[in-house]
């Protein structure tokens, strides 16, 4: 049986691997990368498994130098000797090339390859100094015209870029692209801090995806403990999303359009483990009166008037909404309890502000819902 010819690989550099110096520019850099691609393509060259694997190689030498950041930590690595270097596959009789000096003497006068003072790092993108001299306004030009623009985020990963761009999609309006933007930085698990800064909420709202926030916010709080403030922030974002879908969703749109939003608040509030707010409730139930639901508007005031009361205040609040849910005896009866004083602490000015206050309008409302209905019998 013949044996297996092994294949000879030689040591070498990431700059080596693309064919160019460690001083060449970003564009510099590209455009070897894709000459390089386009050379070893197994489509043209005479070993199919040989050019599978450089090209492998070029993409792993490409993906460390392309971020600039990245770049910089190699590029000192090289200065110092301790650079990784990459196996690239030689063809049958390809003579091994003479490996570069780790460390090279620099003529009086000659352009240092490592320390390179024409650049200047801002947001982590790469910038002339004399741009970065002339100000913010001409660096956010220079970067959105050199690295943002003609650039689809799908191609990228590095959260630098994908935090700028998200922003710079932001303020021109492109909603789809700024959601996509942040939630593939998001997807990298960055440190909490990075996804404050990022306005993940504004983003959600913007688009109208309230919901499709809270589901990624609750899985930003599920890495961290219960009771960490990590977790408090993403509780708290949760709620706000969710209080933004409820008053633009809930609260205004065609009737059955509200019922419908409103059911759907309720189950993804389960979905997650959630007790729905007192606020949730109401608004359900105001909703599924509106679309003539009456049956599961009772339903959901059963559900409320059965949980605890947490604060004295709330007794008012189950007044009203016993008047928005048309149950007007079952309001008139629990106001006169509170005015009889059968709630002590709902009474107390220093728990409650203004109670008689409250009462006060509390009838008002309920002659006002009876008047209504008087009428619509009429």
């Amino acid at each position: 049986m013949p044996s297996a010819t092994v294949m000879r690989s030689e040591a070498r550099d990431y700059y080596e691997v693309l064919n160019t110096e460690p001083s060449a520019s970003a564009a510099q850099l590209r455009a070897a990368f894709r000459e390089a691609v386009l050379r070893h393509h197994p489509d043209r060259a005479a070993s199919s498994e040989i050019a599978t694997r450089r090209t492998s190689v070029l993409n792993r030498a490409w993906a460390e130098l392309r971020d600039p950041v990245r770049r910089l930590h190699y590029d000192h690595a090289l200065e110092s000797g301790s650079a990784a270097t990459l196996d690239w596959p030689l063809e049958e009789g390809e003579a091994a090339r003479r490996p570069r000096p780790s460390r090279r003497r620099i003529e009086p006068g000659e352009p240092s390859p490592w320390h390179q003072p024409q650049w200047r790092s801002v947001a982590g993108f790469r910038v002339p100094a004399e741009v970065f001299m002339a100000g913010p306004v001409a660096q956010e030009r220079w970067i959105v015209e050199h690295h943002i623009a003609g650039e689809d985020w799908r191609d990228h990963h590095e959260r630098y870029w994908l935090r700028y761009a998200a922003r710079h999609y932001a303020e021109r309006g492109r909603i789809d692209d700024w959601l996509g933007a942040l939630e593939r930085m998001v997807a990298q698990e960055p440190p909490l801090a990075e996804i404050i800064d990022a306005g993940l909420r504004e983003a959600y709202v913007a688009a109208g995806e309230e919901l499709r926030g809270a589901m990624v916010v609750a899985g930003i709080g599920e890495r961290y403990p219960d009771d960490s403030p990590q977790r408090r922030w993403a509780d708290r974002e949760l709620r706000v999303l969710l209080g933004e879908y409820r008053d633009r969703h809930v609260r205004h749109g065609p009737a059955a359009r509200r019922a419908e939003n409103a059911e759907l608040l309720l189950n993804f509030l389960e979905s997650i483990g959630l007790e729905p707010s007192f606020t949730d409730y109401r608004a359900a139930i105001v909703a599924h009166r509106r679309a003539r639901h009456p049956g599961r508007a009772a339903e959901l005031v059963e559900r409320v008037m059965a949980a605890p009361v947490p604060e004295p205040g709330r007794w008012f609040s189950l007044v009203q909404m016993l008047t928005e849910a048309g149950q007007l005896d079952r309001a008139s009866e629990l106001l006169a309890a509170l005015a009889r004083g059968d709630h002590p602490d709902a009474l107390d000015p220093r728990r409650v502000h203004g109670p008689w206050r409250r009462i006060s309008a509390a009838r008002e409302r309920l002659a006002r819902a009876r008047r209504r209905v008087g009428t619509t019998r009429q």
